[in-house]
This record gives structure tokens, sequence and C-alpha cells, in this order.
């Protein structure tokens, strides 16, 4: 997913407008670089480094999962037993460009995991494919006096806090988002996709758009090991775990699966093959349609919601590796 320093930067010219603009759509991930690290916890809970409490990340899995992130200086990799929740803490000024994600089956240090390893240090076998079920936000502000708040390296104010749990990339794990405080916006809605069960997956996914690349009618979209669930410009580009490593998401094979602009505007991604797959269909069932699930699936991905938003994001239950023991 692009930096969501891109996404506050246009909200702040059209606030009323729940997607980015064209040109900032999501495209698929590059592995993430973990922030500096601090010891981990075994028991579900951080130590307070910031000012305001704004994230609450709870684990409804019958498993241990540990919870990674990006953007948020000294605490990294949290061990959340089942039952138990963790919480982070937001500098009152604001914060760009964070991003939260679950994995199983890690070691002692939450590192090396089954599920959820996009990033360094990983397994002997390499990184999972970055298809995470994550949540992205940038921070508002809660000072008073808002002439004090942050900016993005954009040089926009973090008023406001901008955030997105889409299934662009794929998923690995169901999972609930719920936003509570706040001003109540319309534009400030939960999120539900607790329904997202690794087992459902695609195994037959047709990515030959309408038959013209025949090749690619019947594709599973299961990321080899149980590591996630491919979307499809990611099945095609990644290559690794099961993808194609087309690597060129304005190919002729993919360019109506990534929608990348240009050459794909909007209109045509609306109208495109990507709208007639299984996994769309999937998504947009399974999360009640409150995710988006291909770049340019308006009205359904990013959220506005006022600097004194927290979020509340529950992974589980039928979480991958329980799924996978079954």
């Amino acid at each position: 997913m692009r930096n969501l320093i891109l996404l506050a930067s246009v909200f702040a010219i059209a606030c009323s407008k729940p997607l980015p603009s064209p040109s900032d759509h999501p495209s698929p991930s590059a592995s993430v670089t973990p922030s500096a690290s601090a010891a981990p916890s075994a028991t579900g809970t951080v130590e307070r480094i910031g000012v305001t409490p704004r994230l609450v990340v709870k684990n409804a899995c019958s498993l241990p999962i540990w919870v990674e992130q990006s953007g948020l200086l000294g605490v990294n990799n949290v061990k959340v037993m089942p039952g138990a929740s963790t919480s982070y803490d937001i500098p009152s000024e604001g914060l760009a460009s964070t991003r939260f994600w679950p994995k199983q089956g890690c070691d002692d240090l939450g590192n090396a995991c089954l599920i959820g390893q996009s990033s360094p240090p990983c397994p002997s076998t390499g990184c999972s494919p970055p298809v995470d079920s994550k949540l992205e936000a940038t921070w508002g502000c809660t000072l008073a006096d808002k002439t004090q708040c942050g900016k993005t390296p954009q040089g926009v104010r973090m008023i406001d806090t901008f955030w997105n749990a889409s299934a662009v990339d794929g998923y690995t794990f169901p999972f609930t988002v719920i936003a509570s405080g706040g001003d109540d916006r319309p534009a400030c809605i939960n999120v539900n996709c607790a329904d997202l069960n690794p087992s459902a997956c695609p195994t037959d996914e047709d990515l030959s758009n309408g038959g013209i690349n025949p090749a690619y009618k019947n594709q599973s979209l299961v990321a080899s090991s149980g590591a996630g669930c491919f979307s499809p410009c990611m099945k095609l580009n990644y290559p690794g775990f099961g993808g194609d490593g087309l690597n060129n998401p304005a190919g002729p094979v993919e360019d109506f699966y990534c929608c990348p602009t240009p050459p794909v505007s909007a209109a045509q991604c609306h109208q495109g093959a990507v709208t007639r797959t299984k996994y769309v269909g999937l998504i947009h069932a399974a999360c009640k349609g409150t995710a988006y699930a291909y770049a340019y699936d308006d009205g359904l991905g990013g959220r506005v919601c006022s600097g004194d938003t927290a979020l509340t994001m529950t992974v589980g239950p039928n979480c991958p590796l329980q799924v996978l023991r079954k």
C-alpha cells in the first residue's frame, strides 16, 4: 500500500472524498522495513512511549499472535496471547505513515514467523509475500492549539486521522477495526472483515482478462505454505510463494487487475476484469462492503476521522494456523 502520508495530502484538499485520488490509489506493497525494536512483550502490554493511547489490538485467535509495526519508534513485535490485547500510544502532535499487522508461528523474539513475516529477519524459505491483513494510519493531532500539530513530510498539517485496512494486496487474518470517540463524521466508519477465512481463498481464479491471456485462466491465489491469500494483482506480480513474478503491473497481463495509472483510468478499472474476479466478490461479501478489494474500489477504502478518534483492531477468529491445523 502506498504511504499514508499521501493519503493525508489528498484528504487535506478534499476531505469529503473517502478514497485517495487516482494517482494515489493503493498498489502492491513492497516489504516493510520495521522501525527500531523494543524488547518483545510476553504479556501483550506495551510500555507507553507517546502521549495519547489511540490504538488497541486484540487477539481473538485461539493461538498467540505477534503484532509488528512500522512508523512508531521503539515498539515492535509484541506478543499477544489469546483473549489479550496490546495498546499503542500516539504522540499528541500526530504521527504519519504507521502500519500494524499480525503474525503467527514465530520464534521467541517474534521473528521468522510462518505467517506475516513479510519483512526481515525472515525464515530460511524467505520473507512471506506482503499480503498482510494490516491497518495503516496517519494519526491526527489531539492538541488544543492546532497550529502546534505536526506535519507530514509533504508539509500537510496532521489535524485529522486518515486510515485504511484494505485487501488490495491480499489478506492473512480475519479482522475488524472499530472507531470510537471523535466527532462521528460520516467518513469515519468501521471495517468488518471478521468473516475473512483463509480457507476461502480462491483456488481457480480466472485471470485471463476474458480469454485474452488463456495461460492465466485457472490460477490459485493461495500463497504456498499457507502464508496468505494473494489478490489478483499480487498473484500476478509476486515472484515467490506461488506468485507468477511478472513484476510489471502495467504489462499486458496485469494492467486490468492492478489498474496502474497511467495507462488504466478509474473508469476503465471499474469496468475491467478485476471487478469480475472471485477474489473481489469474496472480499466484498466477507467484509460486508467495508473494505476495498481492488485499487479503485471507490467508497469502500479510505477513512477520515477526527484526530481524537481511537481505533480498536481485533484479529480473528478463524486465524490461519488454527485453520491449517484442522
